[in-house]
């Protein structure tokens, strides 16, 4: 009996040392699958709860103790169900149109995600969402219809092939004879967009996402439709050119010191050049740091620093380069305008510049090559609109290679080109000196994208559009 005794209470003892399952859950809620690299400390903060919720709602016997692939039940929400995942919002995704598309109640996503302003989602904001089965799934059975200006009840229902009585507003009320512009309609079937942009407008794509300092942004809109596309950036106007009848493409360079934030981009649709404005959307995206260092140059000329100086020829070239001419010069990538360079440089683009032990006001505006009296090449086709002899640049040229997009070169010992020629790829314009704002010779050269100087780098590695 004794003995009976004994191991029953072994038994016991050792149940109890027992560790518990990491993932059978005390309660309801969306599970969240553990990544490589997370801890319960992250996925708390992500999710707004705490590390003793999650051990709770999990039965976690060891909170260190975390192996990629475990799913956890997230607590507080237990309305919700379904696996997390995260989604980058896209430009002209809203509240509305996510919950719709995820079949989720817009305040449990807003909740989900803790929005502070939930009607002003940004472009590549990284969004809490449940994936929901299939054959549960709204997107499957209707899509949102976004009304244009003086569009009508029946010429919606004709335009998706559905009667009058079938459209509904997102809270699944008949609307009246008449429908508010901007406001999506539910609509049955899944063949229509899901967005908060309107009918003609098939896709928009807005690249990279977060826009980056002293790069170069392209936004592209593809339209179902003949129609003219106009648009800002905050305080700078996008120059939209078509590459066919439905596909617009603009190019937009970002300052390299604009202030990290949000920006608002706004995009204007009309019937037709100079026509009436069918539809307008704005919606903010991010501009994110690009990471550049800083350098110290000194023993420059003294005038070249002067703003009674550089302010008049800053403006001078800002006028110069601020037309976008509609014909595309160049095809492809762009080539270095010299053979003499290595993986190298003597300065980068977007590197702070403090001149003669004074403040980092400035910033390189360029890529600077080595070489004293090496041929300087067309990096592209296109059309010369300035040469000549410049305080801060010395000996310049500038090309226009069209839609926007210019190229300089500084410092020159000698010019071979005059305005209005037009150059070909690898043609040889001039030659390298130290002209102008220059402690030696070297070549300094430039790419502007909608008035604003880029990293001529990225438009070597990369084909635009």
């Amino acid at each position: 009996m004794k003995a009976r005794t004994r191991f029953l209470l072994l038994c016991i003892i050792t149940l109890v040392a027992l560790p518990f399952s990491s993932v059978t859950a005390q309660e309801s809620g969306p599970v969240y699958v553990v990544q490589p690299g997370d801890t319960l400390t992250a996925i708390a903060l992500i999710f707004g709860t705490t590390v003793e919720a999650l051990v709770t709602a999990n039965n976690i016997a060891d909170p260190s103790l975390l192996i990629p692939g475990m799913e956890l039940i997230i607590p507080g929400y237990e309305e919700i169900s379904g696996v997390l995942t995260i989604h980058e919002v896209g430009y002209g995704e809203t509240l509305s149109s996510l919950s719709f598309r995820y079949g989720m109640p817009g305040d449990s996503l807003a909740r989900l995600n803790r929005l502070v302003s939930p009607g002003r989602l940004y472009a590549g904001q990284p969004l809490i969402l449940v994936e929901m089965e299939n054959d549960t799934s709204a997107r499957l059975e209707n899509s949102l219809l976004l009304p244009r200006i003086g569009d009508s009840k029946l010429e919606l229902a004709v335009r998706t092939g559905t009667g009058p009585w079938s459209l509904t507003t997102l809270s699944q009320t008949e609307i009246k004879m008449w429908v508010v512009p901007g406001t999506p309609l539910v609509v049955p079937g899944g063949e229509h967009w899901v967005g908060a942009l309107p009918h003609p407008i098939v896709s928009a794509e807005v690249d990279p996402l977060p826009a980056v300092q002293g790069k170069t942004t392209v936004v592209s809109l593809e339209l179902n439709q003949p129609g003219w596309v106009e648009g800002r950036l905050e305080d700078r106007t996008l120059n939209f050119f078509p590459l066919d009848s439905h596909q617009w493409i603009a190019l937009q360079g970002i300052h390299a010191m604009a202030d990290p934030g949000l920006y608002d981009l706004e995009v204007r649709l009309y019937a037709s050049e100079g026509g009436e404005l069918t539809f307008a959307f704005s919606q903010p995206v991010r501009i994110r740091e690009g990471g550049y260092g800083f350098e110290t140059i000194n023993s420059v000329p003294a005038e070249t620093i002067d703003p009674d100086v550089v302010g008049p020829e800053e403006e001078m070239v800002a006028l110069l380069l601020s037309p976008a001419t509609p014909e595309r010069h160049w095809e492809g990538a762009f080539q270095f305008p010299s053979d003499y360079y290595t993986d190298s440089f003597i300065s980068v683009f977007g590197t702070r510049r403090s001149y003669n032990y004074g403040a980092y006001y400035y910033y390189h505006t360029g890529l600077d090559f080595y070489g004293s009296g090496v041929p300087i090449l067309t990096p592209a086709s296109g059309r010369v609109v300035f040469t000549g002899s410049l305080v801060v640049r010395g000996n310049a040229t500038y090309i226009d290679h069209g839609w926007g997009v210019y190229s300089g070169y500084f410092h020159q010992a000698e010019i071979y080109m005059s305005e209005g020629d037009f150059v070909e790829t690898g043609q040889v314009i001039g030659k390298v000196g130290g002209t102008g704002r220059s402690t030696g010779p070297h070549l300094h050269w430039e790419i502007w994208v909608g008035g604003v100087p880029v990293d001529p780098l990225d438009w070597v590695e990369k084909v635009f559009p």
